[in-house]
């Protein structure tokens, strides 16, 4: 069940909470964070920034924060297929095909089509211990990677020219590093296509907090005026450090960037609006990384229920979670 819709959160997030400013975002906003799953947490951002424009943009972000100590997290990406490295898919499909409780889109990819299509990979990709697509060096072609072992420890590899150990790696996704040691160091994002680091756009990105325990996942809308116009990738790097990420990466965005949660009867729930209608479509994407988690508990009835419902006869009623998601 849907309780709240996403642009109920949008303005929850412009009027509640707190705020700070930047280099390059005026303001940023930040909900509360709401259990989705065990070890998984939605919260919502506003972005208030004047980047590339004389009067303050609008932008709307969506933030899972991942638990990496948390019983029962796991990790998955699109796992090698076709004639060149994947096929692409929407997100939602992903999620729906690995049994995923949430999923973002990954690498930047060669091609966009409609179909589904073989698809080649910017920079390293990881899927369950196989290998799906090699390392890139240097720092014009996304080769800063997030690194995930089979115990669910995190880190992220800078772009460079040393070989990265892979004999641990169980899950890698791959873009440009924004955030290095806590600082925005996003004035190094390579500026041809796709990378585009100063136009508003919508954004995809993950952080690793400095202690390694949380990992984030988000999800900037753009492109949808009115709502939700979109960020350069300083006012993502200033979202991040706000949000407590030491390292983090901008991977692929624009009409690639989709959120999604696992949804009643084993359905895909969009969290955020990617640009290309409001959410109605998902672009197909070469890379996805999926979460998995434990659905949480059911609350315990109150003893006091329990002793009037003994004594009277009262039937009690069982309550459903209710998820905050997007509607």
């Amino acid at each position: 069940m849907k309780a709240t819709s996403r642009y109920t959160l949008a303005m929850c997030a412009i009027v509640g909470l707190a705020s700070a400013t930047s280099a390059s975002a005026t303001s940023i906003s930040v909900s509360s964070f709401s259990p989705q799953f065990v070890g998984v947490d939605l919260a919502t951002a506003t972005i208030l920034s004047n980047a590339d424009s004389s009067v303050a943009n609008t932008s709307i972000a969506y933030i899972e924060r991942i638990d990496l100590t948390a019983p029962g997290i796991g990790f998955t990406t699109t796992p090698p297929s076709g004639p060149l490295e994947t096929t692409s898919q929407s997100t939602s499909q992903f999620l729906q095909s690995t049994g995923a409780e949430v999923a973002i889109n990954a690498n930047f990819f060669s091609d966009v089509a409609a179909t589904p299509s073989p698809e080649d990979l910017l920079g390293l990709a990881v899927s369950n211990g196989t290998v799906v697509a090699p390392q890139s060096f240097g720092s014009d072609d996304a080769a800063a990677s997030l690194l995930i072992t089979k115990t669910n420890t995190a880190t992220i590899s800078p772009a460079g020219s040393t070989p990265i150990d892979l004999s641990n790696v169980f899950n890698a996704v791959s873009g440009n590093q924004i955030v290095t040691n806590g600082v925005d160091t996003s004035a190094i994002t390579p500026t041809g296509a796709p990378h585009d680091p100063f136009g508003l756009d919508p954004r995809t990105g993950i952080g690793l907090s400095q202690n390694g325990r949380f990992l984030y996942l988000i999800a900037i809308d753009g492109r949808q005026p009115g709502y939700s116009v979109g960020t350069t990738t300083s006012d993502e790097a200033a979202l991040m450090i706000d949000l407590g990420v030491y390292d983090g990466l901008n991977l692929d965005g624009g009409g690639s960037t989709a959120l999604v949660e696992a949804g009643p009867g084993g359905g895909a729930d969009l969290i955020n609006s990617p640009s290309r209608s409001f959410g109605v479509v998902e672009r197909l994407d070469g890379n996805n990384l999926g979460v998995f988690a434990s659905a949480l508990p059911t609350p315990e009835p109150s003893t006091w229920v329990m002793m009037l419902a003994g004594f009277g006869g009262l039937a009690l009623l069982a309550g459903r979670r209710t998820r905050l998601s997007a509607g």
